[in-house]
């Protein structure tokens, strides 16, 4: 396999030194170049109150415009990039009469020039008609994260957020809506940088409902700074969401209607009538799901060498239905300060229904056992989360202190009812349940403090608590038919609470030095565990304390160029499901237990990227390496008679390593080609679980996606991935290949747009799973419904009429 890619990996790193030599042969020395930031404040004289969407323009003594910005919505601009010379800063209201500061100078000893606080009175505007067109770029690089605009993506206005995620660069989104990132599983995801009760253990089915509208940009960050939470193996995926802040009422509606009676709407309103903002925003989303699957397995008994063939086979249908809403207000008195609250709502409910065909024989075809198990289950998880923040904006630029308290709460009610017709051996029909019900409760507070120290440095510090508890009650019950009444099962019935306690502090320091800017945080952490076997009335502690530290380098070697080196340590800590040691039945023939002694993954991850950005062209290549101890498996142990127990263990080492490629360009004004490939190198040593030598094998994830503007109202889309197969501890997974396409129409100047997109063209989109070891061969495949197709309508409306971005397309590719 490492043969396979060895000449595409030759060739990419060759164009990219070659590249970078050429373009860096034609700078300037760095000792010539300055490379100065301008920033202020624009604010009421009499209220103070900022002045938001304020035109601000840099001009040299001659009058030339260097840069222009609009203030934020505390009527903050930062001008960046700004070369030696002497300056003056034009700003004002657009329509209004401009103010203009006093010549300041910009040289090798004044990088950092901060305006303060420029007055701005209030005028009475008269405005006419004119339009500003502009695209996004579809990714941009920070010193810690890729960004990724959303926006051109035509499934935005259709699908969920995970339709999103299938498009960004190493992102892999599988048919039950799992996330992985650079082929890691254990990604921790924020909502606006912060964790969430909608991203907790049923994540994949909220990404499956969450509105793609509502999202303004991902952020991937793969070696976060210290300043966030070590959780995740491969990193942090931030899904930003959507915030208006104009004045007066403004607002977004759409409806979109599927095939297969599948529909989702969403409303979102903004109300800004002077220091106070309200915002509001529902969505429901109505699905049809179908699902087929398939489990072969071949078992050898250990002592006997005797042969058994299972076969399972499955068909579920249900049509989840979600509902999501939020409400909150920000309160503003000054520029100094500013309060808010905000409360989130999720409710999903949906009722399953499948049939699973077992058949067990031996090697020569002759079955044992046939049978049919049918399931009803109804399932409600409702979710609410409640939040307060407050942030104080010391005079000077960057100096601010930040509070957030929050709660969240989530309660599952599944109740599983299973009815068993028998064919081989012939027998009455029997009736068993199983209730499930899951309280999972956080709480969270946090302090964060930033201050500039002059010049180019900055300093971040802060304190973080989270108090997790989460309980797991399983009831099962069979029918007793010569009593007629239901009789608990105790051997399947447990109960089990985890409860874990997180202090953590950090600091962090970034500043530059011309071209070079360094960032190095450090973050202690100290966390208490305790698994409550209810059942058996066992405690098992589990305390740890770990050091977290951070380090990120750039350089600016050409005006269009950057290069960057960082590492980080991390963690993924064990959770309820894999902690909880009373199996799970899933099936007759399918058992499913945690360890209550599984340590947490440690990860040292490094990696350093070139990037290069001009005009409408846009390229990265990125090498990655991480050094896992203790990784996570799942484990698949026979316990005979056809009977598979799945666990986790701790692998003794993991080695990953990769090669991401990404290129965004323009073609003749009407194309644009996005391009992204994510090529995966994984060492996996399990000989502490009795596997005598480790295993090695390459995979590549590959994305390609083409947008033709037909006309200046129109777009075509087509996105396309293939996944090669990937190695597993036990087996392998499977290639996978996947087509979407999708048409929009802007409508009113673009306030309006209709969308079609159809999921899945070619009605390729599975999972297959192999588990291949001496003693076990297991095959297990997972289909979904065909093609999803969407047609929908989004308005907007409000005032001042924003324009839209390139609305990207949105496409169903869960399964």
């Amino acid at each position: 396999m490492l043969r396979r890619f060895r000449p595409i990996l030759i060739a990419c790193v060759a164009c990219t030194m070659v590249q970078a030599t050429v373009r860096a042969a034609d700078k300037p020395p760095a000792a010539a170049r300055v490379e100065a930031r301008v920033n202020g404040t624009v604010l009421t004289p009499e209220t103070r109150r900022p002045v938001e969407f304020a035109a601000v323009t840099l001009k040299r003594a001659d009058d030339t415009v260097v840069v222009s910005a609009i203030t934020d919505q505390r009527g903050r601009f930062t001008l960046e990039k700004i070369p030696a010379g002497d300056y003056a800063v034009v700003y004002g209201r657009v329509g209004g009469v401009g103010r203009t500061t006093a010549v300041f100078q910009i040289n090798a000893a004044r990088t950092q020039i901060d305006l303060g606080r420029l007055e701005l009175a209030d005028e009475p505007l008269q405005l006419k008609k004119f339009e500003v067109t502009a695209k996004q770029s579809a990714q941009l690089n920070a010193i810690d994260r890729k960004i990724y605009n959303v926006g051109r993506d035509i499934h935005s206005v259709t699908g969920t957020a995970s339709d999103l995620l299938q498009n960004v660069p190493s992102v892999d989104v599988d048919l039950d809506g799992n996330v992985s990132l650079r082929g890691s599983d254990n990604v921790l995801i924020l909502i606006n940088g912060r964790t969430s009760t909608l991203m907790g253990q049923s994540r994949a089915e909220v990404l499956q409902q969450l509105p793609a509208n509502s999202i303004e940009k991902i952020e991937v960050i793969t070696n976060p700074s210290a300043k966030y939470k070590p959780d995740g193996t491969a990193g942090i995926i931030n899904l930003v969401l959507k915030q208006r802040h104009d004045a007066g009422l403004s607002g977004t509606v759409s409806f979109n209607v599927g095939n297969n009676r599948r529909y989702n709407s969403s409303l979102a309103l903004n109300f800004r009538p002077g220091p106070v903002n309200f915002f509001a925003s529902y969505g429901v989303r109505q699905d049809d799901r179908y699902r087929a699957a398939s489990d072969l397995r071949t078992i050898t008994d250990p002592v006997t060498g005797v042969v058994t063939r299972a076969e399972k086979r499955t068909v579920e249908v249900s049509r989840p239905i979600s509902h999501l809403g939020r409400l909150g207000l920000d309160y503003a008195p000054d520029a100094a300060d500013q309060f808010g609250l905000s409360a989130n709502y999720n409710d999903r409910r949906h009722t399953r229904r499948a049939t699973d065909q077992n058949r067990v024989g031996g090697a020569a075809g002759i079955l044992a056992s046939d049978y049919d198990r049918v399931r009803y289950a109804p399932d409600f998880e409702p979710s609410t989360e409640v939040a307060g923040t407050y942030q104080h904006n010391f005079a000077d630029e960057g100096h601010e202190l930040k509070v957030e308290l929050k709660s969240s709460d989530t309660k599952e009610d599944e109740t599983n009812h299973y009815t068993n017709t028998y064919r081989t051996p012939v027998q009455a029909p029997t009736f068993d349940n199983v209730l499930v019900s899951n309280l999972e409760r956080s709480h969270e507070a946090s302090v964060d403090y930033a201050r500039p120290l002059g010049g180019e440095a900055k300093l971040e510090s802060g304190y973080d608590l989270t108090r997790e508890s989460r309980d797991s009650d399983f009831t099962n019950a069979y029918f007793d038919s010569v009593t007629g009444a239901w009789v608990e099962d105790l051997a399947k019935s447990n109960r089990f609470i985890l409860d874990r306690t997180i202090h953590a502090f950090y600091a962090t320091y970034a500043r530059t030095f011309g071209s070079v800017g360094v960032q190095a945080g450090v973050r202690p952490e100290i966390t208490t565990t305790s698994s409550q076997l209810v059942t058996t009335g066992q405690t098992i502690p589990n305390d740890y304390a770990r050091v977290y530290p951070s380090l990120h380098l750039t350089y600016h070697f050409a005006e269009a160029q950057e290069w960057q080196l960082n590492y980080s340590h991390r963690i993924h800590r064990p959770g309820t499901e894999d902690l909880n040691p009373f199996p799970e039945y899933l099936d007759p023939f399918t058992l499913r237990a945690g360890n209550p002694h599984l340590r947490p993954e440690d990860i040292h991850s490094i990696e350093t990227g070139y990037s290069y950005h001009q005009d409408d062209t846009s390229f990265t290549a990125t090498g990655y390496y991480r050094y896992t101890y203790h990784r996570f498996t799942d484990l698949t142990t026979n316990l005979g008679n056809g009977i598979l127990l799945n666990t986790r263990e701790n692998l003794a080492v993991n080695r990953a390593s990769g090669l991401e490629l990404t290129a965004n360009a323009e073609l003749g004004g009407h194309v644009t080609l996005n391009f992204s490939s994510n090529t995966f190198f994984n060492t996996i040593d399990a000989s502490n679980l009795g596997y005598s030598s480790s295993r090695s094998d390459g995979s590549l994830l590959a994305k390609v996606g083409l947008t033709w503007r037909l006309t200046p109202a129109t777009q075509l889309q087509l996105n396309t991935k293939y996944a090669t197969a990937r190695l597993t501890p036990q087996g392998e997974q499977r290639p996978m290949f996947v087509a979407n396409a999708g048409l929009r129409h802007d409508l009113w100047q673009k306030q309006a747009a209709l969308v079609l997109t159809v999921s899945d063209l070619f009605n390729s989109l599975k999972n297959e799973n192999i588990v291949n070891t001496p003693l076990l061969h297991e095959d297990i495949v997972l289909r979904r419904s065909s093609r999803i197709i969407y047609l929908g309508i989004t308005y907007n409306f409000g005032q001042p009429g924003k324009k839209s971005k390139d609305d990207a397309l949105k496409f169903d590719n869960s399964l």
